[in-house]
């Protein structure tokens, strides 16, 4: 029972957040107004999906191993692997932030001219 009502509140918290989506249908990914081509869409799900193999494939081996220091060992080696992805999707977001910013310059000079 809690299960569902919990799935119910957390719809009820997306629903909003759909809706206002509604108006990006038809844009495709858009990367500090580049559209993404269908290859570089290909690209980022299959390292998405390269990313997500090696975390389960550590999650398998750190369940699996039964000797304490070879756990942790694996256990450290799949927060380095988190913390690296972390890392890459900070740079990826301060770079589109950057971008974005540039580009909010040049308009607002382009208003004052």
């Amino acid at each position: 029972m809690q299960r569902v009502l919990g799935a119910l509140f957390a719809m009820s918290l997306v629903a909003p957040v759909m809706a206002g989506n509604m108006n990006m249908q038809g844009k495709g990914m858009n990367m500090g107004g580049m559209q993404m081509s269908e290859e570089m869409k290909d690209k980022m799900a299959r390292n998405k999906q390269q990313y997500i193999l090696k975390i389960d494939e550590l999650s398998d081996r750190i369940h699996a191993e039964k000797d304490p220091a070879r756990k942790q060992k694996l256990m450290n080696e799949q927060l380095q692997l988190i913390k690296d992805h972390q890392e890459k999707k900070r740079q990826i977001k301060m770079k589109m932030m950057q971008k974005h910013h540039q580009k909010m310059m040049r308009q607002k000079q382009n208003m004052k001219m």
